[in-house]
C-alpha cells in the first residue's frame, strides 16, 4: 500500500504544483519536504526487498529520481534542484534504516508512510495558501480523496499485516515452549 501511495500522490501533487507555479521560498521548501519523506519511504521499501545496503541505496535513489522528476516536471529549476538534493539524502537514510531495523520493520513502514502522507497533504494545503487562506479549503479535492482512500487501505492492510506478525510470533513462542 505504501508503494501505491507514493506513485498516486506523485502524480496528484505534481498536478497540484504545476497548476499554480510559484517561485517563492516556501514552494521549494514544500517540495523538499515531500521529496525527503517520499525518498525515505522509497529507501525503506527498497531495503526490505534488497538486503545489500549499496545496491538498495542505488536502486532507491534511481526510483526516487524517476518519481521526483515526474512530480517536479515543468516547475522552476530551484524547486527541481532542491528536490533532487533532498532525494539523495532521503533515499540513503531510508535504505540504511530499513536494512538496520530488524524487529520493527512494519512499524517503520507504517510510520514513514503516514509521515509521507502528512507531508503531502500539508504541502498541498500550503501550496495554495494565497488563493485559499483557509488551509483545509486550499487542499484540492483530488488530494483529499486520495488521502482518504490511502488512509483507509493503509489501515486495513496494516491491521492484517499486524495480525500476521502477531500470529507468527505466537506460533514461534508456542514452538519454543514445546521443546
Amino acid at each position: 500500500m505504501s508503494s501505491i501511495s507514493i506513485v498516486l500522490l506523485t502524480f496528484v501533487l505534481g498536478s497540484v504544483f504545476r497548476r499554480q507555479t510559484k517561485e517563492d521560498h516556501l514552494s521549494s521548501c514544500l517540495s523538499m519536504f515531500v521529496t525527503m519523506t517520499k525518498s525515505t519511504l522509497i529507501g525503506i521499501l527498497v531495503g526490505v526487498w534488497i538486503s545489500d545496503i549499496v545496491f538498495a541505496t542505488v536502486i532507491a535513489i534511481l526510483i526516487s529520481f524517476l518519481l521526483v522528476s515526474i512530480m517536479t516536471h515543468q516547475l522552476s529549476l530551484k524547486i527541481v534542484l532542491e528536490s533532487l538534493g533532498s532525494l539523495f539524502m532521503g533515499a540513503m537514510m531510508g535504505a540504511m534504516l530499513s536494512i538496520m531495523a530488524t524487529d520493527n520493520q512494519l512499524l517503520s513502514i507504517v510510520f514513514f508512510t503516514i509521515l509521507y502522507l502528512l507531508s503531502s497533504i500539508v504541502a498541498a494545503g500550503l501550496w495554495n495558501r494565497q488563493t485559499y487562506p483557509n488551509f483545509i479549503k486550499g487542499i484540492p479535492s483530488k488530494v483529499k480523496i486520495s488521502f482518504a482512500v490511502i488512509i483507509l487501505f493503509l489501515g486495513v492492510t496494516t491491521y492484517f499485516d499486524f495480525m500476521a506478525v502477531s500470529t507468527n510470533g505466537e506460533e514461534t513462542e508456542q514452538h519454543h515452549h514445546q521443546h
